[in-house]
């Protein structure tokens, strides 16, 4: 189950964002996943409130998931 490694790559990336604009709080992340990536959403979906949990500026985020064509996984938008 790779779904933890990178949620957590996309946590760390959407915290250097928010710290290099300045922004404190975000609401949500959107995460794009292609249909045949071999990530599983609902994998996603219940390791996000651990990829999450000691960063303070995700504090009660939501984790949004839009499926796609192909085999990517992409931070489509970050909410705040």
């Amino acid at each position: 189950m790779h779904e933890l490694g990178v949620l957590r790559q996309a946590v760390k990336t959407v915290s250097r964002i928010a710290e290099q604009n300045h922004i404190r709080h975000i609401k949500h992340i959107t995460l794009e996943v292609g249909r045949t990536s071999g990530f599983v959403p609902y994998y996603l979906e219940k390791l996000f409130p651990v990829a999450i949990d000691s960063v303070s500026i995700l504090r009660g985020a939501e984790l949004r998931i839009q499926m796609a064509e192909g085999n990517g996984l992409l931070i489509r938008d970050i909410g705040y």
